[in-house]
Protein backbone atom coordinates (compact mmCIF):
# COMPACT_ATOMS: atom_id res chain seq x y z
CA UNK A 1 0.00 0.00 0.00
CA UNK A 2 1.69 3.33 -0.15
CA UNK A 3 -0.13 5.84 1.06
CA UNK A 4 -3.21 6.82 3.27
CA UNK A 5 -5.14 10.32 4.14
CA UNK A 6 -6.34 11.11 7.52
CA UNK A 7 -9.71 12.02 7.96
CA UNK A 8 -12.40 13.45 10.00
CA UNK A 9 -15.72 11.65 9.25
CA UNK A 10 -18.72 9.99 10.66
CA UNK A 11 -18.95 5.72 9.88
CA UNK A 12 -22.12 3.77 10.34
CA UNK A 13 -21.16 1.56 13.48
CA UNK A 14 -22.79 -1.39 11.27
CA UNK A 15 -19.95 -0.77 8.82
CA UNK A 16 -17.06 -1.52 11.26
CA UNK A 17 -16.21 -5.14 10.10
CA UNK A 18 -13.79 -5.77 13.31
CA UNK A 19 -10.60 -4.66 15.55
CA UNK A 20 -7.72 -3.82 13.88
CA UNK A 21 -4.51 -5.96 16.21
CA UNK A 22 -1.42 -4.46 16.05
CA UNK A 23 0.26 -6.57 18.49
CA UNK A 24 2.06 -9.95 16.85
CA UNK A 25 0.53 -11.84 19.78
CA UNK A 26 -2.08 -11.90 18.87
CA UNK A 27 -4.09 -14.40 15.69
CA UNK A 28 -6.56 -13.55 12.75
CA UNK A 29 -6.45 -13.43 9.49
CA UNK A 30 -3.53 -11.40 7.80
CA UNK A 31 -4.51 -7.96 6.40
CA UNK A 32 -2.43 -6.12 4.11
CA UNK A 33 -0.81 -3.20 5.93
CA UNK A 34 1.77 -4.61 7.75
CA UNK A 35 0.82 -7.97 8.16
CA UNK A 36 -1.75 -7.12 10.86
CA UNK A 37 -4.44 -8.72 11.99
CA UNK A 38 -7.93 -8.67 12.80
CA UNK A 39 -11.08 -10.18 14.59
CA UNK A 40 -14.22 -10.02 14.22
CA UNK A 41 -15.80 -8.60 17.95
CA UNK A 42 -15.23 -4.66 18.88
CA UNK A 43 -14.42 -5.41 22.49
CA UNK A 44 -14.46 -8.85 24.64
CA UNK A 45 -15.73 -7.30 27.58
CA UNK A 46 -18.19 -4.87 28.88
CA UNK A 47 -17.03 -2.80 32.12
CA UNK A 48 -20.84 -3.04 33.06
CA UNK A 49 -21.44 -0.14 35.18
CA UNK A 50 -19.37 2.17 32.85
CA UNK A 51 -20.92 0.61 29.91
CA UNK A 52 -24.30 1.63 31.23
CA UNK A 53 -23.34 5.00 32.54
CA UNK A 54 -21.51 5.83 29.22
CA UNK A 55 -24.34 4.92 27.02
CA UNK A 56 -26.74 7.54 29.47
CA UNK A 57 -24.14 10.14 28.59
CA UNK A 58 -23.98 9.77 25.38
CA UNK A 59 -28.06 9.39 24.76
CA UNK A 60 -27.67 13.21 27.09
CA UNK A 61 -24.81 14.75 25.05
CA UNK A 62 -23.74 12.67 22.27
CA UNK A 63 -20.40 11.53 21.03
CA UNK A 64 -18.16 13.69 22.59
CA UNK A 65 -14.77 12.31 20.74
CA UNK A 66 -14.13 10.73 17.68
CA UNK A 67 -13.12 6.54 17.40
CA UNK A 68 -9.98 5.80 15.80
CA UNK A 69 -10.15 3.08 12.73
CA UNK A 70 -8.64 2.29 9.42
CA UNK A 71 -10.00 2.01 6.30
CA UNK A 72 -8.31 -0.50 3.93
CA UNK A 73 -9.32 -2.60 0.87
CA UNK A 74 -10.79 -5.64 3.38
CA UNK A 75 -12.87 -3.41 5.28
CA UNK A 76 -13.30 -0.67 7.99
CA UNK A 77 -11.66 -2.10 11.11
CA UNK A 78 -11.64 0.21 14.92
CA UNK A 79 -8.15 0.54 16.79
CA UNK A 80 -9.47 2.73 20.02
CA UNK A 81 -13.35 3.66 20.87
CA UNK A 82 -14.74 -0.20 21.33
CA UNK A 83 -16.81 1.42 24.37
CA UNK A 84 -18.42 4.36 22.56
CA UNK A 85 -19.40 1.78 19.58
CA UNK A 86 -21.01 -0.48 22.03
CA UNK A 87 -23.03 2.55 23.59
CA UNK A 88 -24.10 4.03 20.44
CA UNK A 89 -25.29 0.07 19.04
CA UNK A 90 -27.51 -0.27 22.23
CA UNK A 91 -28.67 3.49 22.21
CA UNK A 92 -29.59 2.91 18.54
CA UNK A 93 -27.36 6.02 17.29
CA UNK A 94 -26.22 4.60 13.86
CA UNK A 95 -23.48 7.09 13.15
CA UNK A 96 -20.39 7.64 15.10
CA UNK A 97 -17.96 10.41 14.65
CA UNK A 98 -14.25 8.83 13.83
CA UNK A 99 -11.13 9.84 12.40
CA UNK A 100 -9.82 7.47 10.09
CA UNK A 101 -6.18 6.30 8.27
CA UNK A 102 -7.71 5.82 4.79
CA UNK A 103 -5.80 4.07 2.83
CA UNK A 104 -8.68 3.54 -0.06
CA UNK A 105 -9.31 6.88 -0.81
CA UNK A 106 -12.96 6.47 0.35
CA UNK A 107 -13.28 9.62 1.98
CA UNK A 108 -11.78 12.26 0.18
CA UNK A 109 -14.38 14.49 0.41
CA UNK A 110 -13.76 14.62 4.46
CA UNK A 111 -11.86 16.63 6.28
CA UNK A 112 -8.00 16.58 6.59
CA UNK A 113 -6.58 15.54 9.95
CA UNK A 114 -3.37 17.23 10.06
CA UNK A 115 -0.84 17.82 13.59
CA UNK A 116 -1.95 21.47 13.44
CA UNK A 117 -5.64 20.76 13.90
CA UNK A 118 -5.85 17.36 15.33
CA UNK A 119 -7.54 18.58 18.88
CA UNK A 120 -9.82 20.60 17.24
CA UNK A 121 -11.85 17.39 16.13
CA UNK A 122 -11.92 16.21 19.99
CA UNK A 123 -14.12 17.44 23.23
CA UNK A 124 -11.61 16.04 25.31
CA UNK A 125 -8.22 15.99 23.17
CA UNK A 126 -5.95 13.12 24.49
CA UNK A 127 -2.46 13.75 26.01
CA UNK A 128 -0.74 11.42 23.58
CA UNK A 129 -1.16 11.96 19.90
CA UNK A 130 1.47 10.88 17.04
CA UNK A 131 1.14 10.91 13.35
CA UNK A 132 3.48 8.17 12.18
CA UNK A 133 4.59 5.84 9.52
CA UNK A 134 1.12 4.01 9.50
CA UNK A 135 -0.98 6.62 10.38
CA UNK A 136 -2.27 8.68 13.30
CA UNK A 137 -2.60 7.43 16.94
CA UNK A 138 -3.95 7.63 20.20
CA UNK A 139 -4.35 5.82 23.08
CA UNK A 140 -6.21 6.77 26.28
CA UNK A 141 -8.97 6.83 27.94
CA UNK A 142 -10.87 9.73 26.31
CA UNK A 143 -13.64 9.36 29.00
CA UNK A 144 -11.39 10.50 31.71
CA UNK A 145 -13.02 14.14 31.54
CA UNK A 146 -16.21 12.26 32.57
CA UNK A 147 -15.44 9.27 34.57
CA UNK A 148 -15.24 10.68 38.15
CA UNK A 149 -18.93 11.33 37.84
CA UNK A 150 -19.97 8.21 37.42
CA UNK A 151 -17.22 5.11 37.18
CA UNK A 152 -16.26 4.04 40.62
CA UNK A 153 -12.80 3.36 39.85
CA UNK A 154 -12.16 6.97 38.70
CA UNK A 155 -8.46 7.19 37.58
CA UNK A 156 -6.99 4.76 40.21
CA UNK A 157 -9.43 1.66 39.36
CA UNK A 158 -6.32 -0.61 40.89
CA UNK A 159 -6.12 1.10 44.10
CA UNK A 160 -8.32 -0.05 47.02
CA UNK A 161 -11.78 -0.63 45.57
CA UNK A 162 -13.90 -3.74 46.30
CA UNK A 163 -12.46 -6.67 44.87
CA UNK A 164 -15.86 -8.11 43.75
CA UNK A 165 -16.44 -4.71 41.70
CA UNK A 166 -13.03 -4.87 40.30
CA UNK A 167 -14.18 -8.42 39.53
CA UNK A 168 -17.72 -7.63 37.74
CA UNK A 169 -16.39 -4.83 36.07
CA UNK A 170 -12.95 -5.96 34.61
CA UNK A 171 -13.79 -9.64 34.96
CA UNK A 172 -10.66 -10.61 32.74
CA UNK A 173 -7.89 -9.08 35.22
Amino acid sequence: MNGFDVRFTSIRCADIKGRLIRNPNYGGPELSLNGWTWRKEISKHGKEGFQDALEASIRDEGVRNPILVWSLPEGIFLTFGGSRVRACVSAEIEYIPAIINDYTGNFSGTPIVRKDNVEDFFIDPPRDWEFGEYGFDYHYNLERARRQNYDESGLTWLGDENPAWLDKEFPWL
